[in-house]
Parts: C-alpha cells; structure tokens; sequence
C-alpha cells in the first residue's frame, strides 16, 4: 500500500499531493474490490466479509426537541428533493440524509466539524459516491461515506465494504503523521441502509495489521434502514424507525467526539514528558474528555431507560447530556486560549 510505504520511509504526504498535481494524476478509493484489500486487515476474501469480527453498536436518546426539529429538516428536504424513492443521483440523496444529521453535529458547537479537504485529489464528490470528514481539534474521528445509489449484488456491497477500509486507512495515516493514534468510527449508507465500523490502526508499518469491526447492535442487528414517508407509509412507524438512525447516529458523533478528545489529551501527556514537564492545558483537556465521556452515557443510559418505558427518568438523562455537551465547549473554548 502507498501509505504504509510512505509511513515506513517517511515520504511526505503533501509532497505526494504535489506530485500528482504536477502530473495530473487521479487516485481513488471508489475501484477498490474487497478480494485485494481484506488481507490488509486480517481478513480471509472467500468468506465474504462474516469472518469481520463486531464492535458493540448502541444509541444515545435525542431531547424531543431536538428530535421534532430534525423531523422539521426531513419534511423541509423532501419538499425540496422528493422521498427516497425519487432520487434520480447521488448528490439528490446525500442532501436528503443530511437533514438527519446536520442538528446533531451542530451540537457540538463546531468542536466536531466537517472538512471538505480531500485525501488524495479526486476522491470524494466522484466516482459515484459522496464522503464527510468529521475532525475534532485536527484528528479525523468520524468518517461518512455514501456510495451507489442502490447496491446491486452481494459483491458490490463488500465492495463498498472495501471503500471503507481503505478511506479508513488513509485517515488513519493523515492521524497518525499530526500525532493522533486514535480508532476511526466510520457511517457507511449503501443508499438504503446504514453500517457502522471502527478501524483500528497502532503502526504505521506493514508488520503490524489494522482491524475493521462491523457494528452490532443488543439485538443482533447490523444496519439502520432509512425509511422514508410516502403514501401509504405508517407515520408512527416512520417516526419511530427514524428516531432509531437519528439516535444510533448521535452515539457514533458522541462517541467519536469523546475518541478525539482522548487523542488529543494523549497527545498532550506525550508532549509534557519530552519536555520534562507537564503542561499547563493537560489537566483542562482532561476535564474536557471526563465531560465527553458523561455525556455519552447519559445518552446511553436514556436510550436504555425509555425501552425500558422510564420516561421520565430518559427525559432527564437526555436533557442532561446534551447539558455535558455545552459544558464541554465551554472548556474546549478554554483549552484553546492556552494550547
């Protein structure tokens, strides 16, 4: 692989961006066939991705608020680019499920944010399929990842598998080079259903091997679908599915905010000791991480208390995460006037 090589020689990545600029040449992801790239991770082709081994998946509980004005936006881009079954391309559906996510990032009070910066020139917005890069404090945390409108064959669905193994794997190695060694969590849409994964990566050589994990949730499943409300759709049902993806979404953002905070306070710790003391922002990221790591719990502990019919007990706890979150950027905003 080109990364491990330039990893393992010290080859720089903004050179190679030069490099092919000056030649222009296209490198991308989107051709990548799961057969050639499984055995990267530790994985076996001919099983056909059921040797990947699973992550816990879970969900964190939404205000009710907050969950009204997401269906608010879902409504609002319908109107504007029809239901699922209308979408004629990629960039129709990709505007469509952004309505699902936008106020959940938008919580985070742009500590998580969206880059549009590319990898490698040419691969995103082509070949047929649509990329966000999720960073928090400069190390990529979250990756989404649209492809193909509709996914034909069991092959073109570990394809798209080896999309993500391989955008993963280049994050990684973008972390790694700013001093980040942290898990990326990433959103795969197939255009009917969502996946999630976590890619691991501890060198960046080729004699240690990066993992993938496929998320799975307590009750055994292994994707969110994407309903959409057409005639004829059962609105509660609609209301109820969508709720489901919008929760299990904001337990990856949560989840991948709290991973970057540990990264970047990891990387705080290392850098007081090859300077032969601590540093004055080390204890603040540490509070910023313990906030970080409460309110995915509170999150958690909502979700688990209204399938539980607590209802109450889950309002509270919702409100109370998201009562973290503010909390967190004030210290975050903190962090950043002495770092």
């Amino acid at each position: 692989m080109i990364l491990e090589l330039m990893g393992e020689y010290s080859f720089s990545y903004h050179h190679l961006k030069d490099l092919l600029r000056e030649n222009n040449l296209e490198v991308s992801f989107s051709k990548v066939s799961y057969f050639n790239i499984a055995p990267m991770v530790g994985l076996e082709p001919s099983m056909n991705g059921k040797d990947i081994p699973y992550f816990p998946m879970s969900r964190a509980r939404l205000t009710n608020d907050l969950f009204r004005k997401i269906i608010e936006d879902i409504d609002v881009f319908t109107s504007q680019y029809g239901s699922l079954r209308d979408h004629e391309n990629e960039e129709a559906r990709s505007r469509f499920l952004s309505a699902y996510f936008n106020r959940i990032v938008n919580l985070f009070s742009g500590l998580l944010y969206n880059t549009p910066e590319t990898l490698l020139e040419g691969m995103i917005t082509t070949k047929g399929r649509i990329e966000y890069q999720f960073k928090t404090y400069g190390g990529i945390t979250v990756l989404f990842i649209e492809v193909k409108l509709v996914i034909g064959s069991a092959t073109e669905r570990l394809n798209c598998f080896a999309q993500v193994i391989a955008e993963c794997n280049a994050c990684a190695w973008v972390n790694m080079q700013n001093g980040f060694n942290i898990p990326i969590l990433a959103i795969l849409c197939d255009g009917n259903n969502f996946h999630f994964f976590k890619f691991e990566r501890q060198s960046l050589t080729r004699s240690v091997e990066p993992h993938l994990f496929l998320g799975r949730f307590a009750d055994g499943s292994e994707e969110e679908p994407i309903y959409g409300l057409t005639p004829g759709t059962n609105p509660a049902n609609f209301i109820r599915r969508s709720r489901r993806l919008c929760e299990s979404l904001f337990y990856i953002f949560l989840k991948g905010y709290q991973t970057g905070l540990e990264g970047y306070w990891n990387r705080s710790t290392e850098k007081g000791k090859s300077e032969g003391k601590g540093r004055d922002s080390t204890p603040g990221w540490a509070k910023a991480k313990t906030l970080a790591r409460e309110a995915l719990e509170k999150g958690q502990a909502a979700w688990t208390q209204r399938q539980e019919n607590k209802v109450d007990e889950s309002k509270i706890s919702a409100g109370q995460a998201l009562e973290l979150l503010a909390q967190r950027h004030v210290s975050s905003m903190f962090l950043s006037t002495k770092e």
